[in-house]
């Protein structure tokens, strides 16, 4: 089955080097599984809250969360951390910039492991065996003395671990004859998530379908703009909305009153109130090239 690009990010090689215990390793595979189309000079910035990496890593404080940035940050998984004021003088959702990993010192994790709600352990255990499998097959055979040495654990939190990982449906279990008939160590399978069912999109709806029926705040704004002014002739209505070069822009953040800043209010008024003037003179030049046709017929003989 084919894996789609969308859902992998990367993560580097040494985190497992790195003195990082559980938690921080799930918070950084949160912050680096995050998308971000912001890449500037080798940094990738990342703009979320940190309730939002909290509910995302099952953590019920962000105060857990805040601690495990902040160590990643004087290691270096992290390099800047900003926050900044929104229009209404409060301090928003923070931005951490994130250097992008080039070269081979990384692996691929898909990020929609975090739908099984894992714990700091399995999530730990699950990132080294993404690092050790193979690209293609996604097999490794890792003894659980390599897992113990590399991950720091007892043997018996090993065995629980892969086991919980097993049962979850996130590795699978293969056991390998040797050519003496002996069975040599447990080979293992990540495995690979199921893609989404793509729907179709269906036709674009015609401009005359847009109406008062629809919650779009735009709509209703560009109509209720136009009534007020001029309530005698409601037939020029058309001529303002659908021969002025098209609809109007729709604003669907203005929905959500926490993305209804006033910025975004005045932008909206100044626009409706262009479109307003663009009607006003469309009619003018309507007015005057029916005046000049009937001046320029030839009187009746």
């Amino acid at each position: 089955m084919k894996r789609r690009h969308n859902d992998l990010f990367k993560m580097p090689n040494d985190i497992f080097s790195a003195p990082l215990n559980a938690t921080e390793l799930m918070v950084l595979a949160a912050v680096y599984s995050l998308r971000s189309r912001s890449v500037y000079k080798g940094r990738k910035y990342v703009k979320v809250n940190q309730k939002t990496i909290a509910t995302l890593c099952g953590l019920k404080t962000t105060a857990t969360v805040s601690k495990a940035i902040n160590k990643l940050l004087r290691l270096g998984y992290i390099e800047r951390i900003d926050r900044y004021y929104d229009d209404y003088k409060k301090l928003g959702s923070f931005v951490y910039t994130i250097p992008v990993i080039r070269g081979r010192a990384y692996f691929f994790v898909n990020r929609r492991f975090f739908k099984y709600h894992l714990t700091a352990a399995q999530t730990r255990m699950y990132l080294y065996c993404c690092k050790c499998a193979d690209s293609r097959s996604k097999r490794f055979w890792n003894s659980y003395n390599d897992i113990c040495s590399a991950l720091h654990l007892k043997r018996s939190a090993v065995i629980q671990t892969v086991k919980e990982l097993i049962v979850l449906g996130l590795l699978k279990k293969y056991r390998v004859r040797k050519k003496d008939g002996s069975y040599s160590d447990n080979h293992y399978k990540v495995v690979a998530f199921k893609p989404p069912r793509i729907r179709r999109k269906g036709k674009r709806r015609s401009r005359l379908a847009l109406g008062f029926s629809q919650s779009n705040i735009c709509v209703k704004l560009f109509y209720k703009y136009i009534l007020k002014h001029n309530r005698k002739n409601v037939n020029t209505l058309h001529i303002y909305f659908f021969d002025l070069r098209g609809s109007p822009k729709i604003f669907s953040t203005l929905l959500v009153p926490t993305f209804n800043t006033n910025r975004e209010r005045k932008r909206l008024k100044l626009y409706l109130e262009y479109r307003w003037y663009l009607g006003q003179d469309f009619l003018k030049k309507q007015k005057q090239l029916r005046l000049a046709q009937i001046r320029a017929k030839p009187p009746p003989s």
